[in-house]
């Protein structure tokens, strides 16, 4: 996983996002990956030192709520760690070991999905034992959701964010055979990939016409 932060300015955002969500769930801090063009995690933002360590456990073991979230598309809460150690210790066997090191009693996991792609994950943690209520459930809904709508939202600095051009389009159809989607879907992906790596839709487009670029299904 990639360690270094957003540098387009959406780094802000995201960590502005993440606070609003950590602060409307409860609990004591979180982190944001999103996921590149071949579904690779990428580090956007963490709260504090915990959320960081949660982060990189996760993706360097390919292991923890985080990577169950993104396999299945559905929230994952672990209301307490050492209550459900003996059924967590057979999905997650290494994670659960290291993050017993860290002060995280609890942990939330909530993907970040757009027309039905995933985008990335926020993960949430408490210091204390304990579970979610349904109004900090959809307070971490909504904040994924936020966070989706966010990274689509194209910059003043894109210059692409009336009407896509033919090369857009003709990406996305090259985008969606490749993802086996529909053309909206297609067109989420290439927006998203192009904001979370700093440059125009455009350009990417470009570059997966000319056969530089190739995105990959994600796996189910």
């Amino acid at each position: 996983m990639s360690s270094a932060g957003y540098g387009n300015g959406a780094e802000s955002n995201v960590g502005t996002l993440c606070l609003t969500c950590v602060r409307e769930t409860g609990v004591d801090g979180g982190g944001v990956s999103m996921f590149s063009g071949k579904g690779t995690p990428v580090f956007m933002h963490a709260t504090d030192a915990t959320a960081r360590v949660i982060e990189d456990l996760q993706f360097r073991l390919g292991e923890g709520p985080c990577i169950d979230a993104a396999s299945t598309g559905q929230p994952v809460i672990v209301p307490d760690l050492a209550a459900h150690a003996d059924e967590l210790a057979d999905r997650w066997p290494a994670f659960l070991a290291e993050v017993g090191e860290t002060d995280a009693r609890a942990l939330f996991a909530f993907p970040i999905r757009v027309a039905g792609i995933g985008l990335g994950i926020v993960d949430l943690y408490r210091r204390t034992p304990g579970g979610l209520g349904p109004d900090q459930v959809s307070a971490g809904l909504s904040g994924a959701e936020a966070l989706g709508t966010s990274l689509l939202t194209p910059d003043n600095d894109q210059g692409d964010n009336v009407s896509y051009p033919l090369t857009v389009h003709r990406a996305a159809g090259m985008v969606m055979v490749q993802l086996d989607s529909s053309i909206e879907e297609a067109l989420v992906r290439l927006r998203a990939t192009a904001y979370l790596e700093g440059m125009l839709v455009t350009a990417l487009a470009l570059d997966v016409l000319e056969g530089r670029r190739r995105f990959e299904k994600e796996e189910s």
